[in-house]
């Protein structure tokens, strides 16, 4: 269902979340109560498990203060997007005759 890449990525953030947690000496059951989920949840989203609810990661992410330091698909982070507006860009630009300003 998800890449290879993809799934790396939910792993590198399950391998992190779960870091968070012990660095912040908290149980399985401690998080689940501070994240409102089961302990089985917090077990799959450390693991990196793609069925897990995006909301459970961002929720983890909060109750770790690590919100912030997340980008969520930023505008100025899409690259292709960013490259199609520049494509559409006019080469020129002009007024036309009753709107042009006479200084």
């Amino acid at each position: 269902m998800f890449s290879e890449q993809m799934q790396e990525r939910l792993g590198r953030l399950g391998r992190n979340l779960q870091l968070a947690r012990k660095r912040r000496r908290k149980t399985l059951r401690q998080a689940a109560t501070m994240i409102g989920t089961s302990v089985s949840s917090v077990r799959r989203m450390e693991a990196g498990d793609p069925s897990v609810k995006f909301g459970t990661y961002l929720a983890a992410l909060e109750v770790y203060q690590l919100d912030e330091s997340l980008r969520f698909a930023e505008p100025e982070d899409d690259r292709i997007g960013l490259t199609l507006d520049k494509q559409r860009l006019p080469v020129r630009i002009r007024l036309k005759k009753e709107k042009r300003l006479d200084f």
